[in-house]
């Protein structure tokens, strides 16, 4: 259940911060010129984001269930880790989006 929940909350955030960055997106008036965003992306940005949500959700879901890794990772379920990958996974997004939008701004330009 924990994987597919990670992936529904990732996608979750992942739609929400690029909506939020698309934002910053300019607009040229009448310019019918189409966009490619596959070359700006930067995919290393979106799977590190997945994986610090992975932490961030498995992390509340061992402090619910009263369970730890035992020796592995000795601070799970503490309320600084989840806050840690939390942001960790969000700064990814915004830096994932952010540097896509930044990409789309300067072929404008």
């Amino acid at each position: 259940m924990l994987p597919f929940l990670a992936f529904l909350g990732h996608n979750a955030v992942y739609l929400l911060a690029g909506f939020l960055c698309f934002c910053w997106l300019k607009h040229e008036e009448g310019e019918e010129e189409p966009t490619t965003v596959q070359k700006h992306s930067r995919e290393g940005y979106n799977l590190a984001a997945l994986l610090f949500f992975f932490l961030f959700l498995d992390n509340p879901l061992r402090r619910v269930g009263g369970q730890g890794w035992k020796g592995f990772w000795p601070c799970s379920g503490r309320f600084e880790v989840v806050v840690l990958f939390g942001m960790l996974s969000l700064v990814a997004q915004f830096v994932y989006w952010s540097r896509i939008v930044s990409g789309l701004n300067q072929e404008h330009a």
